[in-house]
């Protein structure tokens, strides 16, 4: 059985070693000069550190994760954030996340960090959902943010869940399905009667300890692994190899493991499939983010005066970044190389810009020359610390963008995903080459879903007539 793999992300290379361990004779295209896509090694300081370029941790609500870095000799590598919380900066205020929460969304809506924040009317008016009837059915698709300023109010929505919507998904509560941020939460609501129940009954199923993990290391460690697993199995890797058309492929199947827009315009060629061009409704799947990461000199900043990092209301006054994760405070692995190559005293950290519902072109993005983004980031670092760091206590920068990088959110997405899988699986049905999808625009964000869904996309194949 011959399979071409298009798309060297982390999908591709999961699926690519699942397919091969059976047996398969498999060949792996990727259009850029390395495998990984989003999770890769970020040099810095020339050479004498290296940091996570785009994702640096997985969620471990899923044991998906971790038992592939199991099948992969990783386990021993597994290493927990530091236990201290992120932080909210909001317009007029900054304090540590409270506690106990899904998205933003309390379990306890008069708990004293949830007033801290959002003051005491506000959390009365959140505790409302406690007690007032339910209006939604089986048969609604909201929002979030839908859902919780009905449950909870705007206060609530704003300045809890919006700066974590805006954080992982890039785009606002009022604009992301609910179904895909955060899946159960809404069946546990009509089931429990109440948002803050349902909050409280996900987090009670989801494992004990940190909600994330990384590899002691980097994140980037899983697709170098995987690829030297794959280059022991003969699998054939090639990079900088962009694919215009199936037609000159030599496979019997193929999986596209590729963005929704670039995996319908392949498929296009060949099969009869629903067609999925990027639109504005589908949270500007065209734009992206970009990611500064600062090298710092600044002792003061070992007291970790943010936690593991911020989260950024979207009115918080002079402030471009919608995130920051303080690297060195979050992973004691990466501390210990920054002291080790460059000396005590010295940070990491991350600032994410671009927000997809920013349609106005007037906020810092994916679009913003490196100079804007790295000005801008020399001054939100000062403002989100409460520290004056000076221009001089920057030892190095870089830039990365990533197009793309996050699937369309909307409420909707799910059902084009599926009727664009279901097409496929009829034309395999058909002479011509049987076509698969896999990667995070049809499985979800974050490699807890990603995975998962590659490795069962392999299984198919393999199963398949």
């Amino acid at each position: 059985m011959s399979i071409a793999v298009i798309g060297g992300g982390v999908a591709g290379l999961v699926a690519a070693w699942e397919l091969a361990s059976a047996g398969a004779e498999v060949e792996v295209f990727e259009a850029e000069d390395h495998l990984g896509g989003a999770v890769c090694a970020l040099p810095m300081a020339s050479g004498r550190i290296t940091l996570d370029a785009g994702a640096e941790a997985f969620a471990t609500r899923s044991p998906e994760v971790p038992r592939l870095l199991e099948d992969l000799g990783l386990s021993a590598e597994i290493v927990p954030p530091h236990p201290g919380p992120a932080w909210l900066q909001l317009p007029d205020i900054a304090g540590p996340l409270p506690a106990a929460g899904v998205l933003g969304i309390p379990v306890d809506p008069q708990a004293e960090d949830v007033i801290r924040l959002i003051g005491p009317e506000a959390a009365a008016r959140a505790a409302e959902d406690l007690t007032a009837m339910m209006t939604w059915g089986a048969e609604d698709s909201p929002t979030l943010g839908a859902v919780v300023r009905d449950r909870m109010g705007d206060d609530v929505a704003e300045k809890l869940v919006a700066p974590i919507a805006s954080g992982v998904y890039s785009t606002d509560p009022d604009d992301l399905d609910l179904a895909t941020a955060a899946p159960g939460l809404y069946a546990a609501m009509l089931s429990h009667g109440s948002l803050a129940r349902a909050a409280a009954a996900i987090r009670a199923e989801s494992p004990s300890g940190s909600a994330v993990a990384s590899l002691r290391g980097g994140m980037h460690r899983l697709p170098a692994a995987l690829e030297s697993r794959l280059r022991a199995l003969g699998v054939r890797l090639h990079l900088n190899t962009p694919m215009d058309s199936l037609t000159d492929l030599d496979a019997q199947k193929v999986l596209l493991a590729l963005d929704g827009p670039a995996a319908s315009a392949l498929a296009a060629g060949t099969v009869q499939v629903p067609q999925l061009t990027p639109r504005p409704e589908d949270d500007g799947a065209e734009r992206g983010v970009a990611l500064v990461t600062l090298v710092l000199h600044a002792p003061e900043l070992d007291a970790r005066p943010r936690g593991t990092g911020m989260l950024v209301a979207r009115d918080a006054p002079h402030i471009g970044a919608k995130a920051m994760t303080h690297i060195t405070a979050k992973w004691e692995w990466a501390s210990r190389h920054l002291h080790t190559a460059l000396g005590e005293g010295h940070h990491a950290v991350r600032l994410s810009y671009g927000r997809i519902s920013d349609t106005d072109g007037q906020g810092l993005g994916f679009s913003s020359t490196d100079e804007q983004l790295l000005q801008a980031a020399a001054g939100d670092v000062s403002a989100l610390f409460s520290v004056d760091i000076s221009p001089e206590c920057i030892v190095d920068s870089a830039v990365v963008r990533w197009q793309r990088a996050l699937p369309p959110s909307a409420a909707g997405h799910r059902r084009r995903v599926q009727s664009f899988r279901g097409a496929l699986a009829a034309q395999r049905a058909g002479s011509g080459p049987q076509l698969w999808t896999a990667g995070a625009w049809f499985a979800g964000t974050g490699l807890a879903r990603v995975i998962p869904d590659a490795r069962e996309t392999a299984r198919e194949i393999l199963t398949s007539t």
